[in-house]
């Protein structure tokens, strides 16, 4: 009925496809550019009200669509290590 070969093929592919998915669908991959901008901020902050004032900034420009942007505040508060190495 089946071709034991189309079946392993077929199983494959599907395999690679929820393994790409996945891989796209992962938060940090989707902050990836906003914690690079965050970290980029942070760095050359002089002092805790820049830092501060940091915080409340939204990173990347959002469409309208998009209910809740994230401030790097939130990023700092995600990803520590990312944002602020050596934090």
């Amino acid at each position: 009925m089946w071709d034991r070969k189309i079946v392993i093929t077929g199983l494959g592919v599907i395999a690679l496809a929820a393994i790409a998915m996945w891989f796209g669908a992962r938060a940090e991959r989707q902050d990836a550019l906003g914690i690079t901008v965050c970290a980029q901020r942070y760095r050359v902050a002089a002092s805790l009200a820049d830092t501060i004032r940091i915080d409340g900034q939204i990173p990347l420009e959002r469409t309208k669509g998009e209910l809740n942007p994230l401030t790097c505040g939130a990023l700092r508060a995600s990803y520590p290590d990312e944002v602020v190495p050596g934090h």
